[in-house]
């Protein structure tokens, strides 16, 4: 008698099992700890590696972070030289990718077939210094989403540029001499006119104050909004098949309807422009939206542009009390107003 094996036979295409011994063959891990300027372990920082010869070829960073004991793996990567980098922003440790942060020495590991795994500590430090405040419109008070350049007054090929909220907060590398400007769309760039030098974990509070510029060559913007709704409004605009915005002496009108999203084939806002802000009755009269910031009334908050598919083709603002934008602020992406109770 024959006495017969059954053996399960799994099949695996020829490709899948090429891309499995690749990935087997070829690929390396970088590993380590990172640790602060103390020489403690430091947990939730993030360590990222590129290639010494360039970026990588995907055109995104990745970015791994520390476990509770201030461990890393980055695996999966081609053979060859990296760069590691390690930060943590919101404990003062910036990333000195961007040479206007670097410090120490650039740190290297190399991964072969014959040394898969590379062992990398980073130490950070020393801790950057602190540059806070507000950025405003000068005349009205209204805040001002502004960018702020930082530039190395030893090294002017060292700065760095940031766009930054009303309310900001930027990492200054510590016991460095550094140049500020700040700027925004329909605004003169402001200066302090003079160089900054702050010492490790030392913040400075700095409030600024932009004049507005007046361009005429920009055309303000209308924007209706239902009377009595607060909360977040979007503007989206150059969409095909859409209806047209009205304009009449250079002005464009955007009235937004009750669920606060308008799509419009119109092009959108112009950035600096001294636009205006009304609510609209049933009746078709407007009253002007407080914009009195000075006196702790105003109403505009939190205007941002937005891009789809790669293209500024959005704009968002939220209508309410200081109070009521603090408390929705993280919805800026998700517009939807309140009818008053």
């Amino acid at each position: 008698m024959k006495h017969w094996l059954a053996i399960p036979l799994i099949w695996l295409p020829g490709p899948l099992l090429l891309q499995v011994a690749d990935v087997a063959k070829d690929k390396g891990t970088i590993q380590g700890r990172v640790l602060d300027e103390k020489g403690l372990p430091l947990s939730g920082a993030k360590v990222h590696a590129e290639p010494l010869n360039g970026p990588a070829r995907e055109g995104f960073v990745r970015y791994v972070e520390t476990n509770e004991n201030g461990q890393y793996v980055i695996d999966r990567l081609a053979w060859g030289q990296y760069k590691v980098f390690a930060l943590k922003e919101d404990s003062d440790y910036p990333n000195p990718y961007w040479s206007f942060y670097a410090q120490g020495p650039l740190l290297t590991a190399t991964i072969t077939r014959t040394l898969p795994v590379a062992d990398v500590q980073v130490r950070l430090g020393p801790r950057a210094g602190i540059l806070a405040g507000s950025v405003k419109n000068a005349i009205t008070g209204a805040p001002v989403n502004a960018s702020i350049k930082l530039l190395r007054v030893a090294s002017p090929d060292k700065w760095i540029s940031t766009s930054v909220a009303p309310n900001y907060r930027v990492l200054l590398p510590a016991g460095t001499e550094v140049l500020l400007e700040v700027s925004a769309p329909g605004f003169k760039p402001w200066n302090p006119g003079h160089p900054l030098l702050l010492q490790s974990g030392v913040e400075l509070r700095l409030n600024v104050a932009l004049q507005p510029s007046h361009d005429p060559s920009l055309h303000p913007s209308r924007f209706l909004v239902p009377a009595g709704y607060e909360g977040w409004f979007l503007l989206e605009y150059n969409v095909k098949d859409a209806e047209p915005a009205p304009q009449a002496d250079k002005v464009r009108t955007f009235r937004f309807p009750v669920n606060g999203e308008l799509r419009t084939s119109s092009a959108g806002p112009e950035t600096g422009a001294d636009d205006e802000y009304f609510y609209y009755s049933p009746d078709g009269t407007l009253r002007e939206i407080s914009r009195n910031y000075a006196n702790g009334k105003g109403m505009i908050w939190g205007e941002y542009e937005g891009s789809r598919n790669g293209v500024m083709s959005q704009f968002g603002f939220f209508v309410g009390t200081e109070d009521l934008y603090k408390k929705y602020q993280s919805q800026a992406t998700h517009p939807g107003p309140v009818a008053p109770q």
